[in-house]
């Protein structure tokens, strides 16, 4: 049977003959050939000999006597011994004779980590080298047993390390010189575990030309160490073996600090735009495993870099997705300019641009552009985001001015990170991501649309509120409404002046503790309205009970802070008890104490100077909280009064690093909706992100001014939804690595 098996081998005659003359198995060929007697001696004080006359069969490549000078295996434990000397083993079905061998590995039966086996590298040329510097001779070739074949190497075939085996494929010479350039090797030869996607020599050749295309670098000696190291490093996964099994369908961090993902179909998606395929797998070292790709992998800070040189400033708008700002570019003519010049652009993103045109009043969009003096106005509008010049952040100093490409100025604010444009009522542009590059010049996405003083009433802005109170229904503005008695609890002053919110006139009451400022009777219909409003001052703090209609069980109690007037507004619904006509309404003492309160503005549905805004759908004003839950991740105080954007009720909330404010949306269509509007407080400066309906890998992120209310205006676009259209939750999460105290207030939908 054996003489059968080897008949089928078009090998020379000779082979077969010999096998039917005399034939042995590979323990015996070793066992009586004298080139390889310490080979024998080795196998024999491993107890491998007897396992090589096995029917089993087998390949060997068993080096010769010399091979064996150069290494001291007396240094080496019994089991590494037999480590190596089963690395010259493969375990086959047919023998490897050398005219069928291809180049490409084999595993052989030593022991990498996890129990794999560790591979061998054969490279086909003229001669038949092993692992890179085991040559099998020519006058020792197949040497044909009974259980396989015998072939004599000129040197040890040991146990490949990572870069033993990048060393030992000409296929990956240029990932060879460029590990060493970048000190790689120690790193790689070590006892560490490391899993390596290695790029071959095409996929190196394409990567020069594109550095050389955006750098000038014409060969690896041109890229900086860093640089190269950075690359490198992105190929990395340290401390796995990630075999194909485990790798594929997976995403793992790289040495260098960013992620790559591996599909379930070998393609590998870095952070370009083009993805790439696994061409080699599972090449097994006994420090870990490579896989073959055929592309240099980039992580994002490379692939940024290249685009920096290799892309204009409307090409990177476009790249960066400013869509917005790149088309009203193309709208006014400036794409060569903005094109060519040397420029910074501050360009604001698409969400700056959707809250810009909710806010003007003159357009909706960049179509409502139609006439010569519209166009002249949005081409100032896109000159004024444009300065000569490049200016990296580190170029930005406090308080710096610069001057635009419409003639105007606008102007640095350090504390904040933010451009402040002229026209002082329109917001300021937050830097979002600094220092983008462009082959002309620079970007810096901001997150507003900036306006210039000259284009506001072309534009529509809206001017701020005169600070007087408009009223659904005036009940005291400079003189009591006569349609109300005035009760005798109190002698209120009705024409006050040493305290006064707006006019010349408010009301003094002094208190003496647990009476009340009264007065009624004018029989107004409740349902038509829906808050009691008034502005009040305490010289020295105070809390006040508001209640409407002799309702005395059902009054609604707010702390009024020392020196500052304060904004109160009441819901109707929280003190009336269900009766709906005006009768009677008290300002009750809930101190117990003797004070002085001021009080102005009174009526019901009052917009004040900070009116508190009404929302398509409210999710929290006044402590009118809508939701299904509240989470747990913190605990907020949802009728806080020492801090409000407006009214007299915000929410106040202690949120740890990475933690954040939680509620449960109520499940309503948010299709119905643009945006999401909310004010926030914090005295910290930090970072937060808004997250809706659980798309944490999504969210609207923002650096709020401290110390001041900030509100926010966001589109509910994709980018916040990810094509959820439910709103199932809330959430405003800190992501600055600090632990805040923030106020919140006026959160809805319009």
């Amino acid at each position: 049977m054996t003489i059968l098996v080897f008949s089928c081998f078009k090998d020379d005659n000779v082979l077969e003959n010999k096998l039917s003359q005399n034939p042995k198995n590979i323990g015996e060929i070793i066992s009586e050939n004298p080139d390889l007697t310490t080979l024998l001696s080795a196998l024999e004080g491993a107890n491998l000999l007897e396992t090589l006359k096995t029917t089993t069969t087998y390949t060997v490549f068993a080096p010769e006597n010399s091979a064996f000078e150069n290494v001291d295996l007396s240094a080496l434990s019994e089991d590494e011994i037999t480590n190596v000397l089963l690395n010259h083993v493969i375990k086959t079905t047919t023998p490897d004779f050398t005219s069928t061998m291809t180049t490409g590995y084999l595993s052989s039966m030593a022991s990498g980590p996890e129990n794999t086996n560790l591979s061998i590298f054969v490279n086909k040329g003229d001669a038949i080298v092993i692992n890179g510097n085991a040559m099998i001779n020519s006058d020792g070739e197949d040497l044909g047993a009974t259980n396989g074949i015998v072939q004599i190497t000129d040197n040890l075939v040991m146990p490949a390390t990572l870069v033993d085996h990048i060393l030992a494929n000409p296929d990956y010479s240029m990932l060879a010189a460029a590990v060493e350039k970048a000190d790689l090797v120690d790193v790689l030869n070590g006892s560490d575990i490391f899993t390596v996607f290695a790029p071959n020599d095409a996929a190196f050749e394409k990567f020069m030309m594109d550095i050389e295309a955006a750098f000038g670098w014409t060969s690896l000696d041109d890229i900086p160490v860093d640089t190269l190291k950075e690359v490198l490093f992105y190929h990395v996964v340290a401390g796995k073996n990630l075999v194909s099994g485990d790798a594929l369908d997976t995403t793992q961090s790289t040495v260098q600090g960013e992620s790559l993902t591996i599909g379930k179909d070998g393609s590998i998606d870095d952070m370009s735009y083009t993805n790439t395929m696994l061409n080699l797998l599972d090449v097994q070292a006994t420090n870990g495993v490579i896989h073959g790709v055929n592309k240099v992998l980039l992580p994002n800070t490379i692939f940024q870099a290249i685009l920096d040189k290799t892309l204009n400033i409307v090409e990177r708008c476009d790249d960066r997705g400013f869509s917005s700002f790149t088309a009203a570019i193309e709208k006014v003519g400036l794409t060569s300019m903005v094109s060519t010049d040397q420029l910074t652009a501050f360009a604001p993103n698409n969400g700056a641009f959707t809250t810009f045109f909710l806010t003007i009043n003159n357009f909706d969009g960049l179509d409502d552009f139609d006439t010569p003096e519209e166009l002249d106005a949005l081409k100032s509008l896109v000159e004024y985001h444009l300065a000569a010049g490049s200016t990296l952040s580190s170029g930005l100093t406090p308080g710096m001015t610069i001057e635009t490409l419409n003639g105007d100025a606008i102007t640095y604010d350090e504390s904040s990170m933010s451009i402040a444009p002229s026209h002082e009522n329109a917001p300021n542009g937050t830097i979002v991501n600094a220092d983008i590059g462009a082959n002309n010049g620079v970007i810096h996405e901001i997150d507003n649309v900036l306006v210039p003083d000259a284009l506001a009433a072309a534009l529509g802005y809206p001017l701020p509120p005169s600070g007087a109170a408009v009223y659904g229904y005036e009940i005291y503005d400079d003189a009591l409404n006569p349609a109300f008695w005035i009760g005798g609890w109190t002698s209120p002053d009705f024409s006050n002046t040493e305290q006064v919110k707006s006019g010349i006139y408010s009301i003094r009451v002094d208190y003496q503790g647990d009476d009340g400022f009264q007065i009624g009777g004018s029989g107004e219909d409740l349902t038509q309205y829906s808050t009691v409003n008034a502005a009040l001052y305490s010289p020295n703090g105070t809390s006040v009970t508001f209640i409407l209609n002799e309702q005395w069980n059902n009054g609604q109690t707010v702390t009024i802070p020392a020196g500052e007037w304060t904004y109160v507004s009441i819901p109707i619904t929280n003190i009336s008890n269900g009766t709906t006509i005006l009768d009677q309404f008290v300002i009750r003492d809930a101190s117990l104490t003797s004070n002085t309160l001021y009080i102005d503005e009174v009526g019901l549905d009052v917009i004040y100077e900070q009116p508190i805004p009404s929302f398509k759908y409210e999710i929290y004003t006044e402590n009118n909280l809508v939701a299904d839950w509240i989470g747990g991740w913190t605990a907020p105080v949802f009728d806080d009064t020492s801090n409000t954007s407006t009214g007299i009720f915000a929410i106040y909330d202690a949120i740890p690093t990475d933690a954040g404010f939680q509620i449960g949306g109520t499940g309503i269509d948010l299709s119905a909706y643009s945006v999401v509007k909310f004010s926030i407080y914090c005295d910290t400066a930090t970072s937060f992100r808004l997250v809706l309906n659980e798309q944490w890998g999504n969210g609207y992120y923002f650096n709020p001014t401290p110390g001041q209310w900030n509100t926010y205006t966001v589109p509910l676009d994709n980018t916040l939804l990810n094509g959820s259209t439910t709103y199932t939750q809330f959430v405003i999460q800190e992501q600055g690595g600090n632990d805040v105290e923030v106020f919140i207030d006026d959160i809805g939908f319009n």
